[in-house]
């Protein structure tokens, strides 16, 4: 099989990804050099994981035509035999279908600088859209790689079945795949729009069809994720094993917390002025943030059952909702270092801190998707606390802004405790005050500006 035909392919891939990562960087490296070498280096440095992934299909679809025993899918479903057109279906159903996704994904960010809602724009900004597109998949992708390309479908096994055995898995087996990248790549959208914010309003088109598809399938993901798992026993037990559960929970958080919180926050805070009483927001924000982390995520621990009936819930989660606290307060050093960016570069932080802790956390344990409730709780609060602590801005009103969301928050908080699966509960609700906020500001910042408008006409 390809593994050992060519030992360096799957390590290739892992670098190529990581090239994607740190494409801006040799960008600027190579465009520094000034040699006539540098448009077909970043050139293949762009279009190597989309090569690779052509050639794992192409000698998949290979193996298929042939009726190869020697790869372990083949030798399961299909066995020694003459082809028949309906063995394609193995391609789409098998560990193909992952490389087909996965290719569709890497083939939309090659080619998002050509998206029609970016026709406007100017190519430079095109050009970073994609690179930050490139950015974010090459982590997702990278993230999951383990998951999505395990060593073992790519190497020869010990043995293999003497006869084939079991029907081809439906369709329906991929539906978690296919959701995992739509979210990767319409997440990936608003992760570029937020980090270009300084584009003006270029990207406001695009921004809000990416919200739309976010939420569409965000939907479509809990709504499977909850049919799914209640015909599972003990399935949080199951999750380091699950195959692509773990990656599909974390994606589904990243792509809403996007959507929701993230996104709409960095036009919301550009309207904020210098920051008079700037330190006590960030103050009263850190505090209150941390105390519902580390409060809400043990509780979620403690209702699954798996750590026993005393301490072992509550120190676990403490210490999982202890690393990310540490995390969100260590980054807010980061701007005094010139990674400042962003309207307000200590919230900014705190908030890509908390978004990413649960991807980072599960290298470790995949008990970090428990992070999940309380992380889409706090990130609200990170963009609606400076309107009403600092002196400087006009506050929204209390009744329409910010007592619903305090209402929302502690009811998002407490509801899901009351169901016989709060994880899933706490999904299909949490999402609710970040989108109250973002709406809630939105119309204050539209008021506001209809308000100074009819002042200055005044005038």
């Amino acid at each position: 099989m390809l593994g050992d035909t060519l030992p360096w392919f799957l390590p290739l891939f892992v670098f190529s990804l990581l090239a994607w990562i740190f494409y801006e960087a040799i960008e600027g490296f190579l465009q520094r050099k000034n040699s006539d070498f540098t448009p077909k280096g970043l050139a293949a440095l762009r279009w190597l994981p989309a090569i690779q992934l052509m050639v794992m299909l192409l000698n998949r679809s290979i193996a298929v035509v042939q009726r190869d025993l020697s790869h372990i899918e083949v030798a399961q479903y299909l066995g020694p035999g003459e082809f028949r057109t309906h063995d394609l279906k193995l391609i789409l159903v098998g560990d193909g279908g992952v490389e087909i996704i996965c290719l569709g994904i890497v083939l939309f960010v090659l080619f998002s600088d050509r998206l029609p809602s970016l026709s406007k724009s100017q190519l430079e900004i095109r050009y970073k859209f994609r690179n930050r597109l490139m950015l974010f998949s090459g982590i997702m992708l990278l993230s999951a790689s383990t998951l999505l390309f395990p060593e073992e479908v790519y190497y020869n096994p010990s043995s293999y079945p003497l006869e084939p055995f079991g029907s081809l898995p439906p369709l329906s087996a991929k539906i978690p795949l296919a959701l995992l990248g739509f979210l990767v790549m319409f997440g990936g959208e608003l992760f570029a729009v937020s980090t270009l914010f300084l584009a003006g309003d270029n990207f406001q088109k695009i921004a809000q069809r990416a919200r739309l598809k976010v939420a569409l399938f965000a939907l479509i993901t809990i709504f499977w994720l909850s049919r799914h798992l209640e015909h599972e026993n003990n399935w949080v037990q199951q999750i380091p094993d699950s195959g692509l559960l773990l990656p599909l929970v974390l994606f589904l958080h990243i792509a809403v917390s996007l959507a929701v919180s993230i996104q709409p926050a960095v036009r919301i805070e550009s309207e904020l002025n210098h920051g008079e009483g700037r330190s006590l927001g960030m103050l009263v924000l850190t505090g209150g943030m941390a105390v519902l982390i580390l409060v809400l995520t043990p509780i979620h621990l403690a209702e699954i059952g798996i750590f026993g009936p005393e301490l072992g819930p509550y120190v676990y989660g403490v210490w999982m909702a202890a690393v990310t606290v540490s995390a969100m307060m260590l980054v807010q050093f980061l701007p005094t270092l010139g990674f400042d960016a962003a309207p307000r570069p200590e919230i900014w932080w705190m908030k890509m801190t908390l978004v990413f802790s649960p991807i980072i956390i599960s290298f470790f344990t995949p008990f970090a998707i428990f992070l999940i409730p309380a992380i889409w709780l706090v990130l609200p609060w990170s963009t609606l606390t400076p309107w009403f602590v600092e002196k400087d801005v006009l506050s929204p009103s209390f009744s329409f802004v910010f007592s619903p969301v305090v209402i929302m928050t502690i009811m998002c908080a407490t509801v899901p405790f009351a169901s016989n699966e709060p994880f899933l509960a706490a999904l299909w609700f949490g999402w609710v005050p970040g989108a109250m906020t973002s709406i809630g500001l939105m119309l204050h910042i539209k008021q506001t500006g209809k308000i100074s408008s009819s002042k200055l006409a005044e005038e």
